[in-house]
């Protein structure tokens, strides 16, 4: 059983290589101008991830979609809310907190629209629903079977923190640990909600929305230097990591407000069982 589910996790990861790949080749082959490209870029991602992990989970492991978080409900209304709230909250802590420059892109139309259209709909939409049916939906479900439930929030959360590194680079200790535990409180946080809830699209509203608003996206970023064109940009003055992240690879997710941010949800999660435990024995 253990085999046939780490077998499974080593195809999920596959997966989801394999389809983005396949994803980006077959939408620049048809079209190369933005936003079109971007659109079907990742209106196929979405598409052929959902459609082999059914043909995987339906033939192979026999399984239902909806065993795997991946049916109703739909986003709840705290989750949504918490979804925004969050992500403007840590932009405002950078904001008021910290010392550093504010400044505006000087960006032609061309250059806003591939902005836009890449943080919207390739790190928002795109990375928060594949990322979620793979990591919250898959591997989640295929660890609770074998192992239990609170192992399987751990070790999922941890090889979502694993498919990240290839972001940064490895030979740097203090990077590599400082991405696993800040990944792994974000994976905890997004597992959490999905199991509260029981189905992945909260995990996803609140991941979409962290991606495009936390200060991470070309939108509006927050870093300690500005290398790649974004419309507005806040540039940090400071080299402590424990506040400016990871330069160049998660970024700010690896800063101590964002792991305190998703540190929150949490402890709503925790909160809301308690609450329901309680309430339970009144009853």
């Amino acid at each position: 059983m253990k085999i046939k589910c780490t077998f499974h996790i080593a195809i999920a990861f596959i997966l989801i290589q394999l389809t983005d790949e396949f994803s980006i080749a077959f939408a620049y082959g048809i079209c190369e101008k933005n936003p079109y490209v971007r659109i079907l870029y990742v209106t196929f991602a979405i598409l052929s991830l959902l459609t082999m992990i059914y043909l995987y989970t339906k033939y192979i492991i026999r399984i239902q979609m909806q065993d795997l978080f991946l049916g109703m409900p739909l986003p709840k209304k705290k989750w949504c809310i918490t979804a925004v709230l969050m992500p403007v909250l840590i932009c405002l802590f950078y904001i008021f907190f910290t010392k550093g420059t504010f400044e505006k892109g000087n960006l032609t139309y061309k250059e806003i629209i591939d902005v836009v259209t890449i943080s919207i709909l390739s790190s928002g939409i795109k990375a928060a629903v594949t990322e979620e049916i793979v990591f919250r939906g898959m591997i989640l479900r295929l660890l609770q079977n074998t192992f239990g439930k609170k192992c399987a929030v751990f070790v999922s959360s941890f090889l979502f923190a694993v498919y990240h590194f290839d972001g940064i680079d490895t030979s740097d200790i203090k990077k590599v640990i400082m991405m696993i535990i800040s990944v792994e409180i974000a994976g905890i946080a997004l597992a959490l909600v999905t199991e509260q809830t029981g189905s992945i699209w909260s995990s996803v509203m609140i991941h979409c929305l962290y991606n495009i608003l936390s200060g991470e996206s070309q939108i509006f970023h927050i870093d300690v230097a500005q290398n790649f064109p974004a419309i507005w940009m806040y540039t940090v003055n400071s080299k402590n990591m424990l506040l400016t992240g990871i330069n160049g690879s998660v970024g700010f997710t690896a800063s101590i407000p964002t792991m305190a941010g998703f540190t929150g949800i949490i402890l709503m999660v925790i909160y809301d069982e308690k609450k329901k435990k309680t309430y339970g024995k009144k009853l």
